[in-house]
């Protein structure tokens, strides 16, 4: 009985985190994606991590300042001054299924995450 309760709150909290998404957008002066999912981060030879959020980029969201790499990631600079902790909060948030809002550098022509709250 106890591992059949157990399978249930994995499940329902499985449930919920499948459905916590939200779309990117634009307000004032800053692009921003979120509270949603991480679909996918994808770490280059070089350090750099491209994220994907589960809203699709293609074509960006109306109002949206910069351009998603390749149509689809966002992109964390591995030479940002905040980049581990970015990275650690990222990681966690995908690991776990925990929602993330994350928003973008105005001041960069290609989608560059600036910070992120979880």
């Amino acid at each position: 009985m106890l591992k059949l309760c157990a399978l249930i709150l994995m499940l329902s909290f499985g449930f919920a985190s499948s459905i916590a998404s939200a779309d990117c957008g634009h307000s004032g002066n800053i692009d921003y994606c979120g509270p949603e999912l991480i679909q996918l981060l994808y770490v280059t030879a070089s350090g750099a991590v491209y994220v994907q959020m589960t809203s699709p980029l293609t074509p960006p969201p109306a109002g949206f300042l910069c351009s998603p790499v390749a149509g689809t990631y966002l992109l964390l600079n591995a030479q940002a001054p905040n980049f581990k902790q970015l990275y650690a909060a990222l990681l966690s948030a995908r690991m776990t299924g925990a929602a993330v809002t994350v928003v973008l550098d105005p001041t960069q022509s290609q989608c560059t995450i600036s910070y992120v709250t979880v």
